[in-house]
Parts: C-alpha cells; sequence; structure tokens
C-alpha cells in the first residue's frame, strides 16, 4: 500500500466505508461499512502487491463486493463520477451486471449484481 491515508480516503469516498479502529504510526486502519457485516483492513507493507500466502508468486486478481441489483450499480456509476473515480460504466461480466474500477494501489474492485 503506497500511502494508507489516501487508500483509507479512497474507500470511505467510493464505498462508504467509516473508521472502525486504526493505528496510523504502524500503517493500520480498519474501515467498516455502516449496514453490511464488511470490515475491510489496509496495512502497510513492504511491497505493494498483494501476495497470497504459499503461493510461488501469485497475486490477488481483485475484490469483490455484491449490489442489490443491477439498478442499484447505476446508482454506484453516477456516484463514482461524481468522485471523480475513473470506470467503464455497467458491463455484462460472465452474465451479470458489473462495475469495475482500481484502488489507489491498483487493485481491481469490482461491484457486482448476483
Amino acid at each position: 500500500m503506497s500511502d494508507i491515508a489516501e487508500s483509507a480516503r479512497w474507500y470511505s469516498t467510493v464505498l462508504g466505508l467509516v473508521p472502525y479502529a486504526e493505528a496510523p504510526d504502524i500503517g493500520y486502519v480498519a474501515l467498516k461499512h455502516r449496514e453490511a457485516r464488511l470490515v475491510v483492513v489496509l496495512t502497510q507493507g513492504p511491497s505493494p502487491s498483494c501476495r497470497l500466502p504459499g503461493s510461488a508468486g501469485e497475486v490477488l486478481d481483485h475484490l469483490a463486493f455484491a449490489a442489490s441489483d443491477g439498478d442499484s450499480l447505476t446508482d454506484w456509476a453516477e456516484h463514482l463520477s461524481e468522485q471523480g473515480i475513473d470506470h467503464a460504466g455497467v458491463v455484462l461480466e460472465n452474465g451479470h451486471p458489473s462495475l469495475q474500477l482500481r484502488d489507489p494501489d491498483g487493485v481491481a474492485i469490482e461491484l457486482v449484481a448476483p
């Protein structure tokens, strides 16, 4: 993670997460969603890539979050555009409406309707 504070602001602005716990002196912040049972933990690490335990160099491909339906993804797309977040709009991926973007460190984030 290149800048923990910038990433925390991004996740708060983009996904509506709020502070849950933090230890800025060690580069740790946890953010939670107000209504869902979801906590995202961001930690400052020695490498910007997300290595998987026991892997031979594989990295995290992306994080996906479920949205209630395709119409809500349209609302998310409008929200992202208003916040100046780059995205390609709602597209179909594997038959499901999907909205794809990247966080400040380049991690792919997908909002997808079941």
